[in-house]
């Protein structure tokens, strides 16, 4: 039993000698089954366009099993010579993970594809260039450049519509502001307009102050007699004396509602922009 086990065991090695002699395209190297996040692009690609499968359609164990045969076909060179080459993540479409089509992939514009694919070349370019560990002989030795899978198609419509929301939300906030100052434009022009119990009570505040305004320059009317008439006598100066006295009362009396009502306008001013502070506040610390 012990020879038999070891003429297997020497068979085996006899077996696999001939894939370590093979020479590989493009110089690549021999790989192993712990080789998968090394080539797990090329895995995938020969997946899509050699067993028409795609990885993530597979169970763990039939994925491990097809990787298995993907490393003897490697290692004996029997792969397509692009796959030695390595395949740029940058490159890789997202069909070729996934059988699945999103709709908005289907009918996107030309303009579309080249900002998605722009978006794809960016993250690359990004991933590499902080990836501080990458040595140079890995990159000339395999001719492929490594690192993280680029994101799905999935996340990239999450991302579009966070900021389509983003824009929303600008917007909205944008039109609430311009509408706020629109209206401290408005009342700086012709005073701030009272609203609700607020205004009911100063509209009678004003109908009252006028009321009073008219009885008393009724009750300060001068009476003028015959004399006066004719031009004769004091009475004719007194009655323009009282005249102007009740020009006087009323003038003071409509400076001193006008200065309430500018106090009130500025009250409402100085709540409204607290108000809008707030506002932007929340914008800033939920928008950055």
């Amino acid at each position: 039993m012990p020879r038999r086990s070891r003429s297997r065991s020497y068979s085996r090695d006899r077996s696999r000698s001939p894939e370590r002699n093979v020479s590989l395209p493009y110089d690549a190297e021999p790989i192993s089954e712990r080789d998968y996040f090394k080539r797990s692009d090329e895995f995938r690609q020969w997946l899509k366009d050699e067993k028409r499968k795609y990885f993530d359609e597979l169970s763990g164990e039939k994925a491990r099993s097809y990787f298995r045969k993907f490393v003897k076909a490697w290692n004996r060179g029997k792969l397509p010579k692009r796959l030695y080459a390595g395949v740029d993540p940058a490159t890789t479409e997202a069909s070729s993970h996934t059988a699945y089509k999103w709709s908005f992939a289907s009918k996107g514009s030309r303009t579309d594809q080249d900002a998605l694919r722009n978006v794809r070349e960016e993250i690359a370019a990004a991933t590499y260039a902080r990836d501080p560990s990458g040595s140079a002989s890995s990159v000339a030795g395999s001719g492929r450049r490594q690192g993280p899978a680029l994101p799905s198609a999935t996340d990239l419509q999450l991302a579009r519509e966070a900021e389509a929301d983003q824009r929303e939300a600008d917007r909205k906030h944008k039109r609430k502001r311009d509408k706020l100052e629109a209206r401290d434009r408005v009342e700086d022009m012709v005073g701030p307009k009272e609203v609700g119990r607020e205004g009911m009570l100063e509209k009678k505040r004003a109908r009252r102050e006028e009321d009073r305004a008219y009885r008393e320059r009724v009750d300060d009317a001068p009476e003028v007699d015959e004399s006066t008439l004719m031009g004769g006598g004091d009475g004719f100066k007194a009655t323009l004396a009282k005249r102007e006295a009740a020009k006087e009362r009323f003038s003071r009396a409509r400076e001193e509602r006008d200065a309430d009502l500018r106090e009130r306008a500025s009250q409402m001013k100085e709540k409204e922009r607290a108000t809008m502070d707030m506002f932007k506040q929340m914008a800033a610390s939920r928008f950055g």
